[in-house]
C-alpha cells in the first residue's frame, strides 16, 4: 500500500485528489493538511481522515512514501524542504513557486537522496500538449506564436503555469526569448516574441490555446480540461511511478508518462 499524505487537502485539486485516492486499492491517504489559519482544521474528508494544521506536517509524513503539494506558493515555499529531510519522495504540483526555493528544494532532494515530480500541471493530455507543442514549434521557427488560457473567476495567478511552461518550451525550440504577458496602449509593430493573455470567468477548469500564424495561414492546438478528475488522474500516476524511487532526482510528467 503507497501511504501519501496531501497538502492543500481542502482545495479544489487537492479535494479531487483527495477523494480519487479513498476510491483506489494500492493507496491510502496517510495524511491530509491545511493551512493552520483557513479555518478547515478538523474537517473530516474522503476515506474519513481528518484535517490537520501545516504545523503538523511533520508529524504525518511519519512513515509516508509520498508527499503532494497542491497549496499555494507561500504555503509551498514554508514546507518544501520537510518531506525531503523526513525521507518521503515528493509530488508538487503548486506553481508560481520561486526559483530559489525550487534550488533548495531539488539540494534537499538530492542531500536526502529521495526522488520528487514537480509539474505545473498533471494531466495526461495537457504533457501531450507540451510535446506537441515542441514538435510544432521546431517546424514553424518563423510564425508568431500567440498563447491564451482561459481558467475560473476563483484562480489566484496569472498566467497559468500551463501558459508559462508552454511558452518556456516553445521559446527553447525557437530561439524566442521574449515572452509577453498581455499588451495594452501603443506598442508598436510586433517583434520577434511570445505572447500570453488570460481569461478568467465563470467556472472554466482549465482552457489552453497556442497560436502558430504565419503569413498565409494559421494553426491553433487547443486543450480543454472537462473536469479536475483529469489532473488528479495524472497525479495518482505520478504516485505510482515515484514512491520506490531514492535516486536524489527530479523528474517532470514527461518521464512519468514517457514522453
Amino acid at each position: 500500500m503507497i501511504r501519501v499524505v496531501v497538502g492543500g487537502a481542502t482545495g479544489k485539486m487537492g479535494s479531487t485528489i483527495c477523494r480519487l485516492i479513498a476510491e483506489q486499492n494500492d493507496i491510502e491517504l496517510q495524511g491530509a493538511v491545511v493551512s493552520s489559519a483557513g479555518g478547515n482544521v478538523g474537517r473530516r474528508i474522503a476515506g474519513g481522515v481528518v484535517t490537520v494544521g501545516e504545523d503538523k506536517l511533520d508529524a504525518v509524513l511519519e512513515g509516508a512514501d509520498v508527499y503532494v503539494d497542491v497549496t499555494t506558493p507561500a504555503g509551498a515555499e514554508k514546507n518544501l524542504l520537510k518531506a525531503p529531510i523526513a525521507g518521503v519522495n515528493s509530488i508538487i504540483g503548486t506553481t508560481s513557486i520561486t526559483v530559489e526555493a525550487l534550488t533548495k528544494f531539488a539540494d534537499a532532494v538530492r542531500r536526502h537522496q529521495v526522488s520528487a515530480v514537480v509539474t505545473p500541471n498533471f494531466s495526461i493530455g495537457v504533457n501531450v500538449f507540451w510535446k506537441t507543442c515542441e514538435d510544432l514549434a521546431m517546424v514553424l521557427r518563423d510564425y508568431d506564436v500567440e498563447i491564451l488560457e482561459v481558467h475560473h473567476g476563483q484562480k489566484k495567478d496569472a498566467p497559468s503555469g500551463t501558459a508559462l511552461r508552454a511558452a518556456e518550451i516553445i521559446a527553447r525550440a525557437t530561439g524566442v526569448e521574449k515572452i509577453v504577458r498581455g499588451r495594452d496602449g501603443i506598442i508598436g509593430a510586433r517583434g520577434k516574441e511570445i505572447g500570453i493573455h488570460s481569461i478568467r470567468a465563470g467556472d472554466v477548469v482549465g482552457e489552453h490555446t497556442v497560436i502558430f500564424a504565419g503569413k498565409r495561414e494559421r494553426l491553433e492546438l487547443t486543450h480543454r480540461a472537462h473536469s479536475r478528475d483529469a489532473f488528479a488522474e495524472g497525479c495518482l500516476a505520478a504516485i505510482r511511478w515515484i514512491w520506490q524511487r531514492k535516486d536524489g532526482r527530479i523528474y517532470t510528467m514527461r518521464e512519468v508518462l514517457g514522453l
